[in-house]
């Protein structure tokens, strides 16, 4: 196409070397949308501007499998831009672009499956950052300079035991880096359980350190070299995973220079013998501070003797609810959480002697290092030390007072809390959570938003040290904002599902709203609500299949679903590589339970029970014959009472995803959308009233400057009007006489009509 003599419109161009440009033109210059293809094969397809790469556009490489697709500036990429390096799609690079270099954030993923995730400068790997090292089952995320780690950051080492199963804990490193080097200060996680602070020169300890073995005990000294300096002969890496428990075991397993008994009791601080041995070492530092110094020992030997008696039936029961909603494990390897130790503590009638689980996490939180915000949290970890700890600690808490007169104490109040709590009720599961296996499992799959959900509503503790806490009230008004009290659920019956297992709440004719929830009741209460709140007409009507069976299922065949079953705690024993291939940005050691996709729920076509604890579990509620029905009468449910249980299960998972994802989480998500809305608004009042002010302000400020000006001239001609005066005019007092024609002068203007002709 021309016009007046020039290429204008759609047309072709080739220059002499080859090169071609099909798009359009705009007086001879090649604009707006076009086609470039090069000698070689390569082609650019997207927007021009005076001829050059500008704006959004798709490049292919001819002699190499690359291609970016972005934004252009000056014929170079710049802005938000994917570029390619392979065909496969297995190498490539998505984020921001500054003139052909990498430079801002953005995402790299490497042919190994390696992935970088962060900002960049200059083509490098520069700020805050993850890389992920898929192939040597690593990671890091912290602070990056070009290209290697510096500064603070995290590395976690995943480790295996056997195929399909990894320790309870992996090995991390929480501190400095430099030059890629675990350098400065920093705390090491092993996966055993040992722990090590202190300092670091190049990936090894070096300075004054602090090695907490597994069994609890504490080793303070220097270190050189990663060898303790006391004992040069010593591997740390070694002890770290030894039990030292038995002195011929280590002796057995260390190959290097013989280890004397005194050189293991030194060094691991047993040269005071426990009665529990070296496997177990309880911290009661904190307990014993309470007695009177002379009688501290006679209390801590005599507390460890009542531990020892009832070791075998403790670890029983922590290896019961550790695990508890964890599918099996090859090396039958559990940790137990907060959630776990909260239902034990219900069981157990803890809170029946007038202290809320909220309270007791304080108690247990006393002169430790847990985060304020992390006190209630239901993902921390407790290992089988922790926990006898916290047995000491809560028996002492409750019955303190009632032997604060006896001796020995403390052997009193544990003796008086296994008798009458653990022994009669531990391991007797009750709520709605660890009900069944089958549905806990399924119950997990909400865990995470509803957490979320509980954060947001909680409130600061009105006592040290003011964590995030929720009370009865906030809880009922939380359901009242999301308009979820109606007439199935009412407050009366608010009231009964939470006070079902807490006489401290309701007595029958007065509630009290003051007392806390931790995040356990909160959810097994919604689990609650949720058998009452749904109904069959509300299954029926979400199915969309009146009349019909519960599957939706026209022609009689089973519902099904496909349940995508994710590890999110260590202690399930799911291999890391799939934490590291779903790419969440969450420690798989600070999860519980199991993740369950949704969105598959109603579009896949099968569920089969779990056999194993790979990543993709299926769950199969096949009934044998028509299938799942809830409109059936009285006699053919007799007749089909050995697929009742499967039944039931079908139409409990239908009413809890009604409930979470239909009714929760989209009330939630209205909430949060409407406060959201509220903000905007209010910031755009707060910023219309800014403007308005200002606007009144300068309006003001002209108004106030013209009333000046206005002065000021007034002023001026009164000064012009004096300058223009005789120097020796009259006074003031003086009244000039009109003009002869108009006025006669009066005989009393005389003596002034005298004087002027005198002058």
């Amino acid at each position: 196409m021309f016009s007046e003599g020039l290429m204008h419109g759609q047309g072709t161009y080739v220059w002499a070397d080859g090169l071609k440009y099909e798009g359009e033109f705009v007086k001879n210059i090649p604009m707006n949308h076009g086609v470039y293809t090069w000698p070689d094969g390569s082609t650019y397809e997207g927007e021009v501007l005076h001829g050059v790469r500008q704006g959004f556009g798709m490049f292919k490489c001819g002699t190499h499998p690359v291609s970016y697709i972005g934004h252009w500036c000056h014929g170079k990429r710049h802005g938000k831009g994917s570029i390619y390096y392979n065909q496969e799609g297995t190498s490539w690079y998505e984020g921001d672009w500054v003139h052909n270099i990498k430079n801002g954030w953005g995402i790299r993923c490497y042919k190994s499956g390696n992935i970088y995730e962060g900002q960049w400068e200059n083509n490098m790997r520069h700020g805050e950052g993850r890389m992920r090292w898929l192939t040597a089952n690593e990671e890091y995320t912290g602070q990056w300079e070009k290209g290697i780690q510096n500064g603070f950051g995290t590395h976690s080492w995943f480790l295996k035991r056997i195929p399909n199963s990894q320790y309870p804990l992996r090995n991390e490193y929480i501190g400095e880096f430099v030059n890629g080097y675990r350098h400065g200060h920093g705390k090491f996680y092993y996966a055993s359980g040992a722990i090590y602070e202190g300092e670091w020169v190049s990936n090894k300890k070096h300075g004054m350190g602090q090695l907490t073995f597994k069994n609890g005990r504490v080793y303070n000294g220097a270190f050189s070299n990663d060898h303790i300096v006391e004992f040069p002969n010593l591997e740390v890496e070694f002890l770290s995973h030894l039990d030292l428990s038995s002195e011929s075991s280590i002796k057995s397993q260390y190959t290097g220079s013989s280890i004397s008994a005194e050189i293991i009791r030194k060094l691991d601080s047993s040269e005071s013998i426990s009665v529990l041995g070296s496997s177990i070492e309880l911290n009661l530092s904190l307990l014993l501070s309470m007695y009177p110094e002379k009688d501290q020992a006679e209390e801590k030997k005599q507390v460890e003797y009542a531990v020892l008696r009832n070791i075998t039936e403790l670890r029983r029961i922590y290896c019961f609810y550790s695990s508890l909603g964890c599918d099996c494990s090859l090396d039958n390897t559990f940790l137990m959480t907060k959630l776990h130790f909260w239902r034990f503590l219900k069981d157990c009638k803890f809170h029946h002697h007038n202290i809320t689980l909220a309270d007791m996490d304080r108690v247990l939180s006393t002169n430790s290092d847990i985060p304020v915000e992390e006190i209630h949290s239901p993902f921390t970890t407790i290992l089988l030390r922790t926990f006898l700890n916290y047995l000491l600690l809560l028996a002492y808490r409750i019955h303190h007072k009632e032997y604060q007169n006896r001796s020995p104490s403390l052997f009193l109040c544990f003796t008086k809390l296994m008798t009458e709590n653990i022994h009669p009720n531990a391991c007797r599961v009750k709520g709605n959570l660890f009900s069944g296996q089958q549905r806990t499992l399924y119950s997990m799959n909400y865990i995470d938003k509803t957490w979320e959900i509980y954060t947001l509503y909680c409130r600061p503790h009105t006592a040290p040290p003011h964590e995030p806490s929720m009370k009865m009230r906030h809880f009922l008004w939380m359901l009242k904002d999301f308009k979820m009290i109606n007439k199935e659920l009412t407050a009366t019956k608010f009231v009964e599902v939470i006070a079902e297992d807490n006489p401290f709440i309701h007595d029958g004719v007065d509630s009290n709203f003051e007392l806390e929830l931790v995040f356990l009741e909160f959810f097994e209460a919604l689990l609650s609500f949720a058998l009452i709140s749904v109904t069959e007409q509300m299954i029926k009507e979400y199915l969309n299949f009146p009349n019909e069976d519960l599957s939706g299922n026209k022609h009689g065949s089973p519902y099904m679903m496909n349940q995508n079953i994710q590890n999110r705690s260590s202690s399930v024993g799911t291999s890391q590589e799939s934490d590291l291939e779903d790419g969440s940005t969450k420690s798989s050691s600070s999860k519980l339970g199991l993740m369950l996709d949704l969105s598959k729920m109603r579009s896949e076509p099968k569920i089969k029970k779990s056999l194993s604890n790979e990543r993709i579990s299926k769950m199969n509620f096949k009934s044998p014959g028509k299938g799942l029905t809830f409109l059936l009468s009285q006699n053919e449910r007799k007749e089909k009472s050995k697929d009742e249980p499967k039944e039931n299960l079908a139409v409990w998972i239908m009413s809890m995803y009604i409930f979470f994802v239909n009714i929760l989480f989209h009330a939630h998500k209205h909430e949060e959308t409407l406060k959201e809305k509220i903000r905007e608004d209010r910031l755009h009042y707060m910023a219309t009233a800014h403007q308005r002010k200002l606007e009144n302000d300068e309006l003001e400020a002209r108004l106030n400057s013209l009333k000046e000006e206005e002065a000021k001239r007034a002023d001026c001609e009164i000064d012009i009007t004096v300058i223009k005066e005789p120097v020796d005019a009259p006074s003031s007092s003086f009244t000039p006489s009109p003009p002869k024609e108009d006025t006669i002068v009066p005989p009393s203007s005389k003596p002034v009509t005298s004087k002027k002709k005198k002058k």
